[in-house]
């Protein structure tokens, strides 16, 4: 019974045109480590893109297959941060441990081991698109991060600086004798 009621839930992939899989990696740094992610691209009838992650059921559409995977990326990201924010790996392990993804990870492992069979590399292309994406989303924000960063501490040296009378009355006075 406990297995029917786990198949009932799964997510249905009848009618899906899978045109690509592929693994996300996450560099790992001194507070966590994820696993890679794993994900597929699905053609839709109408002609866009349907990226979904696997592990967490995240799903993003764009008309074009790289947009579909950069948005996924994205989400991806967002995503595990405000996890590791909130409950941290415990949210992780409850999101995997569930049935609902069993359908397309049936479909994910024939894929990837007729491609492996084949010798096609589609796998391998799509993981780089990945990591480019990844690099530049973070290098975007971490040039944000110290973008803002900066911002702050000018705001505050300025603000310690007005605070400074004697500074400030020096600082004019020699603009004034220069000028």
């Amino acid at each position: 019974m406990d297995f029917y009621k786990e198949e009932s839930n799964v997510i249905p992939v009848d009618g899906k045109n899978f045109v690509g899989i592929g693994k996300i990696a996450f560099f790992s740094n001194a507070e966590w480590n994820i696993p890679h992610l794993h994900f597929m691209v699905d053609k839709t009838a109408s002609g866009n893109f349907e990226a979904t992650l696997l592990e967490f059921g995240l799903v993003s559409w764009s008309e074009a297959l790289d947009g579909s995977i950069k948005s996924l990326v994205k989400q991806a990201y967002s995503y595990i941060l405000s996890a590791m924010e909130k409950t941290g790996f415990d949210h992780f392990i409850n999101e995997v441990d569930n049935h609902a993804m069993d359908g397309y990870w049936r479909q994910y492992r024939k894929i990837d081991f007729s491609l492996a069979r084949n010798g096609s590399n589609l796998s391998h292309d799509m993981d780089a698109q990945f990591v480019r994406a990844l690099k530049l989303m973070i290098s975007e924000e971490t040039a944000n991060l110290i973008t803002k960063m900066a911002t702050e501490n000018l705001d505050a040296l300025k603000a310690e600086y007005e605070n400074i009378p004697a500074l400030s009355d020096f600082f004019y006075t020699e603009i004034k004798a220069v000028a």
